[in-house]
């Protein structure tokens, strides 16, 4: 694997991340045999920005769940928010990269 990052995450920001509005966009895009989603339109100052995610990186799954269109990933979502911990695999820059964000349910 290549980079491991972790983040503390408020209920609240990962709600906004799940509805859409956490500033950013998710595009599919064939990678090989599979669909994947391509992150464009990162926000300065989102939940999105605050937790680590840049133009062009991509998502291929959430929790172990494959993406192979944007309603995917809205239910891997949905799937994970009960979760204590939500983890997003995918490539940055070619490089694979995983994110684990530790949900704060205070």
């Amino acid at each position: 694997m290549g980079s491991t990052t972790e983040h503390h995450v408020s209920l609240r920001d990962l709600r906004n991340l799940l509805a859409g509005e956490g500033g950013v966009d998710l595009v599919p895009i064939a990678e090989g045999q599979r669909t994947v989603m391509r992150i464009i339109g990162v926000r300065p100052g989102t939940t999105a920005a605050r937790l680590g995610a840049q133009d062009d990186d991509t998502i291929e799954t959430i929790n172990d769940l494959p993406l192979d269109n944007v309603a995917a990933a809205y239910r891997a979502g949905d799937t994970a928010i009960n979760k204590p911990t939500i983890v997003i695999r995918g490539k940055r820059a070619g490089s694979p990269y995983e994110t684990t964000l530790v949900v704060d349910r205070r």
